[in-house]
């Protein structure tokens, strides 16, 4: 099969000479001819031939665009540019548009049947005076490509290694060296296993061979290097191979990015969200023995004196009796009765004597009684029969977060019963608080804090951690809500096997 060619020049007589030249190839066939750019787009159109062998200077149309237009309209088109002029720029130029090839024009009798028959094997061709210009060019372009990514590997503050297909290093740049502590001759040839902990480096190796074995094409890893300076740091190793042109694995690339500032801040943060658990858990135990110390007051003095007053406003109507004083010594007995009622309710919403007295479990019946009476709701509260060791303090801040979930089902929740389930699984204290009320849906952190202030679940989660407790909510509109508490008791545990 001939290799159809399109002339175009806007000379006649170099369309005649390169006609001459191509018809004694009995390979090639000149199907048309053309004068300007336009009319050779329109018959690289129209005709499709294999080749079009066209001059640089078209009068109508510049090369550039003539070029771009038939590969676009004609993309198995082959173009070879003809030129008299040796300049490199407008060669690149050509070539970054997509010219399969470039000639001089006083070289064409010598190279344009060559040049032919390569580009229709889909080569590129530079004639002769034409290929020292590109290829200085090109290796001046490498040159300056070169210079600016070792510039950018040089100046990298992420650590960065190469490593052969073996897993050792063989380049790093500063970044990577002032890290670990090690020259750059030092590093060479060493794998990143001798700076890791023996378990991180097992981790390592294996990732490495996965990658080796084309199991993955890159994986990365956090994990603490141990430098020359003694030192940790914290890091994060991403490894990446890169291959050829033709798809072969050639080196592996590391970034190896310094996490120790980070890794510091982030435990500084947990520091102080610690030590904010711990002071709002002291101030919520200060304010409950104030409380306490209120509630006492007001049974211990209060309350007796009440009591005695109750007493002598008794005698006092036996006294009165069938008399007129009879009567208002009997209304001031039964308000003094209301007060007593009064005080004893507040002493219990104060601090309920009931559970430093009977502990945790009777301390919730109590309170679900008084949710009852108060709101009409039935209450249910069931315990399992296991111990459940917790001392004062851990005792008030349970049934506090308790206490509150129980009021959130009746004020948010609208529920017209409640479930209280204390257990034990373990060493864990669980106790679950159900309700059938209208329910909502959990945000997607896991809890929030409330606009109109109490606990809110943001609180009750922060105290529960204090405690190395948990919080799972379950609810969705409609549904009811039930939220799941755990509490470790190892500590309590062991202070009750101590005493």
């Amino acid at each position: 099969m001939s290799i159809r060619i399109l002339l175009a020049d806007p000379h006649s007589m170099v369309r005649q000479g390169l006609y001459a030249l191509l018809a004694g190839e009995k390979d090639m066939e000149v199907v048309a001819e053309a004068e300007d750019g336009q009319a050779t787009e329109s018959l690289a159109r129209n005709l499709s031939p294999h080749v079009v062998v066209m001059d640089v200077t078209m009068p109508d149309v510049g090369s550039l665009e003539i070029c771009r237009r038939i590969l676009a309209n004609s993309p198995g088109v082959k173009i070879i540019a003809l030129s008299t002029h040796a300049d490199r720029r407008f060669a690149l130029n050509l070539l970054k548009t997509g010219v399969s090839a470039f000639l001089l024009k006083d070289c064409v009798f010598e190279e344009l049947a060559r040049a032919v028959r390569e580009v229709s094997a889909n080569k590129t061709f530079l004639g002769e005076g034409v290929s020292d210009l590109v290829i200085k060019e090109y290796i001046s372009a490498l040159r300056d490509s070169e210079a600016r990514s070792r510039a950018i590997f040089e100046g990298a503050t992420t650590g960065i290694a190469l490593l052969d297909m073996q897993g050792r290093l063989v380049e790093s740049n500063p970044a990577l060296q002032e890290m670990l502590g090690f020259s750059r001759e030092e590093l060479r040839h060493l794998s990143f296993t001798m700076v890791l902990p023996p378990d991180a480096a097992q981790d390592y190796q294996e990732l490495v061979q996965q990658l080796l074995a084309g199991g993955r094409n890159s994986f990365s890893l956090e994990v603490r290097l141990v430098p020359r300076h003694g030192r940790m740091v914290w890091t994060r190793i991403t490894v990446s191979l890169v291959k050829s042109a033709t798809g072969e694995d050639q080196f592996a690339v590391a970034m190896v990015e310094n996490l120790t500032p980070q890794k510091e801040a982030e435990e500084k943060i947990r520091s102080y969200q610690e030590q904010l658990r711990s002071l709002a858990s002291q101030l919520s135990l200060a304010e409950e023995r104030e409380r306490r110390i209120l509630a006492t007051e007001l049974h211990d003095h209060i309350g007796q004196i009440l009591a005695l007053t109750q007493i002598k406003l008794g005698a006092l109507r036996n006294k009165a009796r069938d008399t007129d004083l009879e009567k208002p010594v009997n209304e001031v007995r039964d308000l003094v009765e209301q007060v007593i009622k009064s005080t004893r309710s507040l002493t219990f919403e104060i601090s309920p004597p009931i559970l430093y007295e009977l502990g945790l479990e009777p301390a919730l019946e109590w309170f679900g009684e008084h949710l009852q009476e108060q709101h009409g709701l039935m209450v249910e509260v069931s315990k399992s029969p296991e111990p459940k060791p917790l001392d004062n303090e851990n005792r008030v801040l349970i049934f506090k977060v308790v206490r509150e979930l129980m009021l959130n089902s009746v004020k948010h929740g609208h529920a017209p019963s409640l479930r209280v389930v204390v257990g034990r699984e373990e060493h864990n204290l669980t106790i679950e608080v159900g309700d059938d009320g209208v329910g909502f849906t959990p945000p997607a952190i896991g809890v929030e804090i409330k606009k109109q202030g109490g606990f809110g679940l943001f609180s009750i989660k922060e105290r529960l951690q204090h405690l190395g407790g948990s919080l799972q909510v379950e609810s969705a509109p409609g549904k009811g809500t039930r939220i799941s508490l755990v509490i470790p008791l190892w500590e309590e545990e062991r202070k009750s096997q101590v005493s």
